[in-house]
């Protein structure tokens, strides 16, 4: 009976951990309501702008896109003093959104496993890029037994910063974490942060234990054909990286409102499928452990461990792709390092 009750709530109860839909609201969802959205986005974007709701706000009054008030905002679907008014409710209720949730708690337990890996005798570091104000990682950073896990978050948005110290505070690990203001392309961006957060805690770290990339895919390569900046990126990562690290990241593969958006609030996405994202993933030197779409199907999430060159994938035959011959790189969106820590 145990194993029924179980199976019912976390399958179709409403203590599931992740959310879906049937057929018939994905497909109306995808190629009704999407297509109403896209070609009309200046009335959509009147209505929505009625909203009282944050997320609402966010999106088409303010036009934040793809910020991190925008992915905390659709995570408050779960509280309902925040959830406002029946259109910013509906809004939370798209794919999208959906998805966005789905990708935090998958994000949160790929973290759990990584975290399980480490070594024991030495202080574990959390590298968040993109990682907004923190809140994914401090809720699982407060639940680990471990009292030597540190977070450190790297965020363009500088405001991200400073809402870090509340984070951690309200989470219970205050003097365990923090947040620069910045970005990250190359080997020594990612040694100047671990040199940066060492001091900035106390603590000596012998590299990254684990990097979540959450979020950032979409805005890296835009408008290009190839992904240089991505590569750069995950490959400057490992070889900071400790042996036992490892790296959980997420790819937008298909998005709903993708077309509206570009239209309606300048807010461009570089999609990328998951044999795209896999690829590039062990072309860097990580091992893909674990690399699955979300319940929603628009959004696909891998957990990678740090490894050498030649080593087989966990979850295929096919051996890990060798980094493609040396060249000038191509003119990319790249991100680079600001690292202004909060003052």
């Amino acid at each position: 009976m145990n194993r029924l009750v179980r199976y019912w709530r976390e399958d179709y109860g409403v203590d599931r951990p992740l959310e879906s839909e049937s057929l018939v609201r994905r497909l109306l969802n995808r190629y009704v309501v999407a297509a109403l959205m896209n070609t009309f986005p200046r009335a959509a974007t009147r209505v929505f702008s009625r909203s009282r709701g944050e997320l609402a706000r966010l999106l088409f009054a303010e036009r934040e896109g793809g910020s991190y008030r925008v992915l905390r905002a659709m995570y408050a679907y779960e509280d309902r003093a925040h959830r406002g008014d029946l259109i910013n409710r509906l809004l939370m209720q798209s794919p999208a959104v959906k998805a966005a949730r789905n990708r935090r708690r998958i994000a949160q337990r790929m973290l759990e496993v990584g975290l399980g890996s480490l070594p024991q005798h030495a202080p574990a570091l959390v590298l968040a890029l993109g990682g907004g104000d923190g809140n994914l990682e401090a809720e699982v950073i407060a639940r680990n037994p471990r009292r030597d896990v540190f977070y450190c978050g790297v965020d363009m948005d500088e405001r991200a910063a400073d809402e870090n110290r509340e984070v951690l505070q309200r989470h219970g690990i205050e003097g365990r974490g923090v947040t620069f203001a910045g970005t990250i392309a190359e080997k020594a961006d990612v040694d100047a942060i671990l040199d940066r957060a060492g001091r900035r805690l106390g603590v000596r770290f012998d590299g990254v234990g684990v990097a979540v990339c959450q979020g950032i895919t979409e805005y890296l390569d835009l408008g290009l054909k190839t992904n240089e900046t991505l590569s750069r990126l995950l490959t400057a990562i490992r070889q900071s990286a400790v042996p036992e690290a490892s790296l959980v990241i997420s790819q937008t593969d298909y998005h709903d409102r993708v077309k509206y958006l570009e239209r309606g609030l300048s807010w461009h996405m570089r999609l990328r499928s998951r044999d795209e994202l896999a690829a590039e993933v062990e072309k860097a030197g990580w091992q893909i452990a674990e690399c699955e779409m979300e319940p929603m199907r628009l959004i696909t999430m891998c957990r990678a461990a740090n490894a050498e060159p030649g080593r087989l994938r966990v979850d295929g035959e096919s051996p890990l792709r060798q980094p493609a011959a040396k060249r000038t790189p191509a003119p990319t969106t790249g991100w680079r390092l600001l690292a202004r820590g909060r003052r």
